[in-house]
């Protein structure tokens, strides 16, 4: 569960240098239309990104919200598991 949050987290990183790029096509969209000046480009892409950050580090929490009491009752699950193997092997070997 763990590897799975941290792909999460991996892959999300990896998005931001994709995610300028189109900010950059966006605004020079933008610019071809006179709807912003080339003046302004590094404020734009700049806020655009810290918006965009900030909305994917609320979806982060989310998730990390949502997965992690799985992941506990998993773990639970695995040690309840663990422990009814070593009784069937301690009988096993009582009746061996």
């Amino acid at each position: 569960m763990k590897k799975i949050i941290e792909d999460l987290v991996h892959a999300g990183m990896g998005l931001t240098q994709v995610t300028k790029e189109n900010v950059e096509k966006i605004f020079n969209e933008l610019k071809k239309r006179g709807e912003v000046l080339e003046k302004d480009r590094d404020i734009f892409i700049k806020k655009t990104l810290d918006k965009l950050e900030k909305t994917g580090k609320g979806i982060s929490e989310k998730i990390k919200d949502t997965i992690s009491p799985s992941a506990k009752k998993i773990d639970e699950l695995s040690k309840k598991i663990d422990t009814l193997v070593k009784e069937i092997n301690e009988l096993k070997k009582k009746k061996g």
